[in-house]
């Protein structure tokens, strides 16, 4: 079985859209929570996701949309919150409050941990790569642990196979380029993929709904 994972998208449809050769390489996407925040496409990302029948988790972002935002988070975060709560359908918003941030799952043999952030913190906690909490990680019964939120792609080979696929829409690893990951659960290889896209259009959508400057962070 092929697997499309993903994280992050955070309403960025224009970088959703230039994975979709990849993603249609996959027999399932899965998506490791953050559709929505920061960006103006919270529909059309959620909508895309539903109708293809993709696996995904809720995160943090997208639990501070159904619920309520800290106090001490960045501006950027709490206007894409903000965005998200006023324009989200009713069904995307009905579809969101089904999702948790962590699950496990059995792929044709092939188990999964699933999360957004960390198995002890699955909406809040941050794997970077030096973390020393990886080495957790490394001792759980799983042939995979997936996990997003950082923004960066990672990649540890063993048993779990340690996987972070980078971000769709605000990637941090370089600047307007959609991360995904292909994972073939019967020979294990992952293969991390990076697609260019225009950020010209994210920007100009949000700046015509008065995003600050920050807009261009991580893009241009």
């Amino acid at each position: 079985m092929r697997l499309a994972i993903i994280s992050d998208i955070h309403a960025n449809f224009t970088a959703l859209s230039a994975l979709d050769e990849v993603l249609h390489q996959a027999d399932l996407t899965v998506c490791l929570g953050d559709m929505t925040g920061y960006y103006c496409q919270p529909n059309e990302v959620c909508d895309s996701l539903r109708h293809s029948g993709a696996l995904c988790l809720r995160g943090n972002h997208d639990h501070y949309a159904l619920t309520e935002t800290p106090e001490r988070v960045p501006e950027s975060v709490k206007w894409g919150v903000e965005f998200t709560r006023q324009h989200l359908s009713a069904e995307n918003r009905a579809w969101l409050e089904t999702l948790s941030p962590m699950k496990t799952e059995i792929f044709g043999g092939f188990s999964a941990l699933l999360v957004h952030g960390a198995p002890w913190d699955a909406l809040e906690a941050y794997l970077y790569a030096d973390n020393p909490r990886l080495v957790e990680l490394e001792r759980l019964n799983y042939d995979l642990v997936a996990f997003g939120q950082t923004h960066h792609a990672l990649l540890r080979d063993g048993r779990p196979i340690l996987l972070n696929p980078g971000a769709v829409g605000q990637s941090r690893d370089g600047t307007a380029e959609a991360c995904a990951a292909l994972l073939d659960t019967e020979t294990r290889a992952v293969e991390l993929i990076r697609r260019r896209y225009d950020p010209q259009p994210v920007m100009a959508l949000a700046r015509g709904r008065g995003a600050g400057d920050w807009i261009t962070k991580h893009l241009v």
